[in-house]
């Protein structure tokens, strides 16, 4: 497993840099037969430490994680445990539903999955141009995969964003599933015959 550990405003020692290793080693071991592509970014904000940690499965899925606390051990063991429970319900779920959504659908959601300006440079253009609009954060062109609501939520919950638009595979229509206020997942599904 290749495994990349970058500190910002902090020097990673080689105690820190070992445990990170060893339980990301861990991590991959107990659910993925192949290899896996990590990179473990430690940064100090005044007086806690905020670790993102990301997984690349060659799979073509991409995890992220996100942990904050006092040391940055404990910072990184919150940003585990979270790559942990997400793997973990991706694997429950296809076990239990014994359905693996269309290859060419995960990985195109995995190469789409973190929508960013280029540069900050690209950022500044546009609210120049647009100063009376709304400035548009980021956009790309993604194919639209046709998936059950169920896969539709897992997929969202492997990119880790809060919306998620599919096309239903039972009758192809277009809709939305998203993160509530409240923790549950909602689901928009407009009525065809007013469409």
């Amino acid at each position: 497993m290749d495994i990349n550990v970058t500190g910002r405003k902090i020097n990673v020692g080689e105690a820190l840099t070992t445990h990170i290793e060893d339980r990301l080693n861990s991590i991959a071991d107990k659910y993925f037969n192949r290899s896996i592509n990590a990179d473990v970014t430690l940064n100090k904000e005044g007086h806690s430490y905020r670790v993102d940690v990301t997984l690349h499965p060659n799979q073509g899925i991409k995890l992220q994680s996100r942990g904050e606390a006092k040391d940055p051990y404990a910072s990184f063991e919150d940003a585990s445990e979270r790559v942990e429970k997400q793997l973990r319900r991706y694997k429950r779920r296809i076990k239990n539903h014994h359905h693996v959504p269309d290859r060419d659908v995960v990985l195109e959601l995995a190469r789409n999955s973190v929508l960013m300006p280029e540069s900050d440079e690209d950022t500044n253009e546009a609210a120049a141009e647009l100063s009376d609009q709304p400035l548009i954060i980021a956009e790309t062109k993604m194919t639209i995969p046709r998936v059950t609501v169920s896969d539709a939520v897992m997929m969202m919950d492997l990119a880790d964003v809060p919306v998620f638009m599919f096309r239903n595979s039972k009758h192809d229509g277009l809709e939305v599933v998203y993160k509530r206020e409240d923790g549950n997942i909602g689901w928009l599904s407009p009525n065809a015959e007013n469409a």
